[in-house]
């Protein structure tokens, strides 16, 4: 936002501040200013037109002017703008000169003939932007003096105003911040004075109706009649242009003036053209179209709020009027809208029609609805001021929801406690009332604090705290270790389950990702991930709408963010929670997953499967939840088909592993083979059992090792199971660690070796034992599964 000093320094003395050190304060404050442009224009003088003529021999249009600049000197200038006609009172550069945009200025001569100086315009002397080339007028001033005695030095701030505080984006609302922060008067009110007006009464001019007081709490009508549509008086085009924003009429400027002195965008229809004298608030209706100010023609629709009369709409809510009841040098009669708006709605409009106002940017952030009938008052005087006509008395305020003000009750202490440094009460009070807050204490000492009606911020006693502390000072908070809030350390809880995963995870050697919660709808439903899946209203972005049904979009992104970066692989998992459907409360279902991708390469897949897998075998074993089952899992356009297995843990469906199917790569340009392992985690938690310590062993166990050829239709698990059940309580445990196909086994079929170890709890076993209980593994191994064996 640009925010001109000198218009500051209309509601606060800033007699001894430099721009620089306001700037400071509003940004130690709170309202970040981001950089100071100072403008000052000592070395321009003003200048008087006596003659005007074209230039003989350009080609270009250009006009020769010759300028008297006092002293009874008369210099002639060459321009390139035609509007500096004789009579006319303009700012003058002569040689030597460099002006405030950075141009220096020489004398020459251009086509022949001489040049001896600059007529500025607005850009070249930054006081605003014109659309076509123009030299700025002036509507007073002698020649020779200097332009700064009727422009005073000036300075632009460009300021980044936070979401909460939409009382910011006018100049007020910094006044009151910097009047405030300099312990200074603040010198204006927040609510105008109020207008009597003529008869007849507003309700006999025009009617308002809202159809929907959910999106459109407040609206006031103020009908001006006999009003001259001309140009603002300079002094207000220079603060309008120094704010960014063109001067359209003395009508229509008096609301853009309202809107960059309050916050509040107002609008101006022309009375005459509203049809059947009455503007009714509704939603649009299909088919309904808008030709805009702007001269584009937008198609609304429901859900979009409008302001229509008999006719159909006029203005689209809270973001822009419609060309045709637009005010014009004809009109005579205005009526002033000053509405309450839902911000969630306007930005949710202003984003599907692919428009952003200076009015939609500040009705977005949800502005109070008693702000409405202050941007009328001032909005109201300023055309009665300026462009003269009569303002009708009984103002049309339809109100379906007034505002109820918010009471916050604090305990005095709590300021020094929450800020960890004492501020004297009287110091606080102080503080709080120069914002505009009520202060009252009651029996017992505590306050009962009344915030602005502007602030809807404010709710709580922490808020007020926070006020306190912003205005006395960040740097006065003295950098402390932690007192007497934090008397004990407590370590972290042996059974805290979400550690646990992380530590096995992080010695595995993943890294922990920590995505937004939001990702692109569109992304959602390339990867078949879209059921369930919940839109925002009002998203701040197409690549940001929907709730995450899973984490794997986002740790994909994050992959290919590090590709790009890096180069390097970067295996990541995520603990955290996803939305899916509705529960019986409308709410989303929150279950917690854990995500975890590790690139394989090229031709690695089968690495990453099996190393994904033993990082859930760890972490089932050290939850002493039991064996996770790995069964072939269906089909999925998500999932490669015949690399994935479906997880199982004590009968409870768990999730997922297996090697992600290549298109599902394709929105992430990702390289080489990613497999993925997709877990809940209630489910993991639920099958936890108690791990508990065991007898070491008494006596030595005996491995053998064991190379088993079946067909390659045969599960390596269904060989596990006919080997623990054949060789009874002898076998302690039982491990595949190898596959094999190739020249010694034949086509069709595949060797797995396991690792057999065999132990009893009661004396050492003999080798005649073991093979004994081998012979038995074999004959069940040949009989179940036709199974050959390897020597």
């Amino acid at each position: 936002m640009r925010i001109s000093y000198e218009w500051l320094g209309e509601y606060l003395d800033t007699g001894g501040m430099t721009p620089q050190e306001a700037a400071h304060l509003l940004t130690m404050t709170g309202t970040k200013v981001e950089s100071v442009q100072v403008i000052d224009l000592s070395a321009i003088v003003v200048g008087r037109v006596l003659e005007q003529k074209d230039h003989p021999r350009s080609n270009k249009p250009l006009w020769i002017h010759q300028v008297d600049i006092g002293g009874g000197k008369v210099i002639q200038i060459i321009a390139g703008a035609p509007n500096a006609v004789k009579g006319t009172i303009v700012p003058v550069a002569l040689p030597g000169t460099r002006v405030p945009s950075g141009t220096l200025v020489r004398d020459g001569k251009i086509v022949g003939e001489a040049a001896q100086g600059m007529l500025c315009s607005a850009d070249e002397l930054l006081l605003g932007e014109e659309r076509e080339p123009r030299i700025m007028l002036l509507d007073r001033g002698e020649p020779g003096e200097s332009l700064a005695k009727y422009i005073p030095i000036e300075a632009i701030f460009e300021a980044e105003i936070t979401p909460n505080r939409p009382d910011c984006l006018g100049h007020l609302g910094v006044a009151r911040e910097l009047a405030a922060a300099s312990g200074r008067d603040f010198k204006a009110d927040f609510m105008p004075a109020y207008i009597e007006g003529l008869p007849p009464p507003s309700a006999e001019l025009i009617a308002v109706a809202i159809d929907d007081p959910d999106l459109c709490s407040r609206f006031v009508a103020v009908p001006v009649t006999g009003v001259k549509v001309g140009p603002s008086p300079d002094w207000v085009q220079r603060r309008l242009r120094a704010a960014g924003v063109r001067p359209i009429s003395n009508v229509v400027d008096a609301t853009a003036y309202v809107m960059l002195e309050h916050g509040k965008p107002t609008h101006v229809f022309d009375l005459a053209k509203v049809a059947g004298a009455k503007l009714t608030v509704r939603q649009a209706r299909d088919g309904e179209s808008l030709l805009c100010l702007d001269g584009q023609t937008r198609k609304v629709r429901p859900g979009m709020l409008v302001v229509a009369d008999a006719k159909g709409p006029v203005a689209i809510g809270g973001i822009i009027g419609g060309e045709e009841s637009g005010v014009s040098d004809a009109t005579t009669a205005v009526v002033i809208e000053s509405a309450g708006w839902d911000g969630v709605n306007i930005r949710a409009t202003s984003r599907a029609l692919g428009l952003r106002t200076e009015a939609s940017l500040r009705h977005e952030k949800g502005l109070a609805p008693e702000m409405a009938m202050a941007g009328a008052r001032r909005a109201a005087a300023l055309i009665r001021e300026w462009a003269g006509g009569e303002v009708h008395s009984d103002w049309v305020d339809v109100y379906p929801r007034p505002q109820q003000p918010v009471r916050v009750q604090l305990e005095p202490r709590k300021v020094d406690d929450l800020l960890g440094v004492h501020v004297p009460l009287e110091e606080s009070e102080s503080i709080l009332r120069r914002l505009g807050f009520q202060v009252r204490s009651e029996p017992g000492g505590q306050w009962d604090v009344l915030p602005p009606v502007f602030r809807l911020d404010v709710e709580l006693p922490e808020d007020i705290v926070e006020e306190v502390g912003r205005i006395y000072g960040i740097a006065r908070i003295p950098a402390t270790l932690p007192g007497r809030r934090h008397m004990k350390w407590e370590p972290a809880r042996a059974d805290d389950a979400d550690w646990e995963i992380r530590e096995v995870l992080a010695g595995a050697g993943f890294e922990e990702a920590v995505t937004p919660a939001l990702v692109s709808g569109k992304l959602l439903g390339k990867l078949g991930l879209d059921q369930g899946a919940r839109s925002l209203i009002n998203p701040m972005s197409d690549e940001l709408d929907t709730k995450r049904t899973s984490l794997l979009p986002s740790l994909l992104a994050a992959a290919r963010l590090n590709q790009n970066r890096t180069s390097e692989r970067v295996d990541l998992f995520e603990l955290a929670r996803v939305y899916r459907g509705a529960a019986e409360d409308g709410q989303a279902d929150e279950p917690v997953r854990l995500t975890v991708i590790a690139q394989a390469g090229d031709a690695a897949g089968r690495e990453g499967f099996l190393r994904l897998k033993s990082v859930m075998d760890r972490l089932a074993a050290d939850r002493a939840a039991g064996e996770v089952g790995y069964e072939p899992a269906s089909s999925s356009h998500l999932f490669h088909p015949g690399r994935t297995a479906r997880l199982t843990l004590r009968g409870k469906e768990l999730g997922v592993l297996g090697e992600l199917h290549p298109s599902a790569l394709i929105p992430f340009d990702l390289e080489g083979r990613i497999v993925a392992l997709d877990i809940d985690l209630a489910t993991l938690l639920s099958a936890s059992g108690e791990r508990k310590a065991i007898e070491l062993p008494r006596y030595p166990a005996v491995q053998r090792d064991l190379a088993v050829v079946v067909e390659e239709v045969v599960p390596a698990r269904e060989l596990q199971a006919t080997l623990k059940q054949a060789a009874g309580a002898v076998l302690e445990s039982v491990r595949a660690f190898d596959e094999y196909r190739g020249g010694q086994v034949q086509d069709g079929h595949k060797s797995i070796a396991f690792t057999l170890t065999f132990r009893s709890p009661e004396r050492t076993l003999t080798d005649a034992e073991v093979e004994g209980v081998m012979s038995e593994i074999r004959k069940s191994l040949e009989k179940r599964h036709r199974a050959g064996f390897r020597s």
